[in-house]
């Protein structure tokens, strides 16, 4: 029987975790950060907020250690609580996270359809998105080394690039941190404040959970999570500073969807404005190759488990790769783009995403607590240190973000209102119904049917052990 091959090392472990966070829209968010505190000290907020969640992979990691399968975060709630409440998370959670994909997607199109409409080339955004997208399905149906050989080479292509053009702006427009620190807008409440959008640059990075049937080592998972957000921690903050340093106040103030297109014009000239495209590339095609390759781990361990339809554990023979998730996660990613494109509700979809992430970060600390709690002496490779701190820093920081992201409201670049973000909590609300009615009603239906199909397997055993035997 074909199965999942071990063969991850701990450098697609942690390019894949570093590339779920790196997106197109870090940039924005970024200089979000870099305005709501004083410039040259974001990255005081930054490490703030990498901290943060440093304590949810340290509870992330603990988990991997007691359950390191596919299934990851549906075994995790599974055996915390019940299953029903693992099914409907777990399902709701691989719906938005492909979501993403979509979301991601039309980013990138709006980037180059805009960019080309100046060379006279008027490329539909849908091609664009349909053209990244098919190219990860193809990558990841082609298997899981050349998926992973692939995520490497863009993640560390992508950090590597942030890193040296960050140190060429520094070289070229300087820092002047002495000023920044007697600025009146240096305060705690400035440095929290923006720490809790910082936390946005991070989300993502757990979704290298489901490869723990794939590493050689599934502690590596751990070790990887850890890792990323280390070395996210770091690139962030330097490239966040150059951007901010490296834009006038005009540029500041403008609201551009864009900044970094705008802060490479000013670094290199219109040659820059080329090199930031191709960085675009590698975010977005870096963060579509790690959110589908976990997702269809995902899919594929809970279609293993009779909660999806038991096609989608079908592995490829020659490549072991979950070929039909893919396909139905390509498809559903490929619809999910359609309706972006058509509406334009992008931010709608990456707010709903931060707000399940933040719960699920609630989640999982709630699971460490509990499953210490029910299985105090069963064997943890790793384990948070300081007792029930961390766990209860975790759900107490992201709970706090989780309302307090319900509470604002998302405006466009120019600053006009979008939409009050509580209607957010009502979408999420209806899925999360769906997702319950889904769990209550259709899987037990393929709980029978796999429940008849071992029952006639077992019944035709016993004829062909007594026909061998006359043999």
């Amino acid at each position: 029987m074909t199965t999942l091959k071990k063969i991850l090392k701990l450098r697609t472990v942690v390019s894949t975790s570093a590339g779920m966070a790196l997106a197109t829209s870090c940039y924005l968010a970024g200089l979000q950060v870099a305005i709501i505190l004083v410039g040259e000290l974001a990255w005081i907020s930054i490490m703030v907020a990498g901290i943060f969640c440093l304590f949810a992979a340290m509870c992330f990691s603990e988990l991997t250690s007691l359950y390191p399968t596919a299934a990851g975060i549906k075994l995790f709630i599974q055996n915390a609580f019940n299953e029903k409440a693992a099914i409907a998370i777990g399902a709701f959670y691989v719906i938005l996270g492909i979501s993403m994909v979509g979301a991601e997607s039309y980013l990138l199109s709006s980037v180059l359809t805009d960019t080309f409409i100046v060379f006279s080339l008027n490329i539909d955004k849908f091609l664009w998105m349909l053209v990244f997208i098919l190219f990860v399905a193809l990558v990841n149906y082609r298997g899981i080394f050349i998926t992973g050989l692939v995520q490497d080479i863009l993640a560390y292509s992508m950090l590597s690039f942030l890193v040296v053009v960050s140190f060429y702006s520094f070289g070229v427009n300087g820092v002047d941190i002495s000023s920044a620190i007697h600025s009146s807008e240096f305060t705690l409440a400035n440095v929290v404040k923006a720490a809790g959008v910082g936390v946005f640059l991070y989300v993502g990075f757990e979704w290298v959970t489901p490869l723990a049937e794939e590493t050689t080592d599934y502690r590596m998972i751990g070790r990887g999570m850890l890792l990323a957000i280390g070395i996210l921690s770091v690139v962030y903050s330097l490239f966040v500073v150059a951007m901010y340093t490296g834009l006038s106040e005009e540029q500041l103030v403008s609201g551009s969807p864009i900044p970094h297109i705008v802060f490479a014009r000013n670094l290199f000239g219109p040659i820059g404005v080329a090199i930031f495209i191709v960085m675009s590339i590698l975010a977005s095609v870096t963060s579509f190759n790690a959110g589908l390759l976990n997702t269809s781990r995902f899919a594929y361990a809970m279609a293993r488990d009779n909660v999806l339809p038991r096609v989608f554990s079908h592995l490829h023979p020659d490549y072991a790769t979950p070929w039909v998730a893919i396909l139905a996660l390509l498809i559903f990613a490929v619809s999910i783009s359609l309706l972006i494109l058509f509406s334009g509700q992008y931010l709608f979809i990456i707010v709903m995403a931060a707000a399940l992430e933040c719960i699920i970060y609630v989640v999982m600390a709630l699971c460490v607590l509990r499953l210490r709690k029910k299985f105090p002496d069963k064997e943890r490779s790793f384990k948070v240190p300081f007792g029930r701190l961390i766990p209860i820093i975790t759900i107490i920081v992201f709970s706090g973000l989780a309302l307090g992201l319900f509470a604002d409201v998302s405006r466009d670049y120019t600053g006009e209102v979008l939409f009050a973000n509580y209607w957010v909590a009502v979408v999420m609300a209806l899925c999360a119904m769906l997702t319950t009615l889904y769990t209550l009603k259709v899987v037990p239906i393929f709980k029978k049917k796999a429940a008849l199909k071992a029952q006639s397997r077992k019944r035709r055993r016993p004829g062909r052990d007594q026909s061998a035997t006359q043999d």
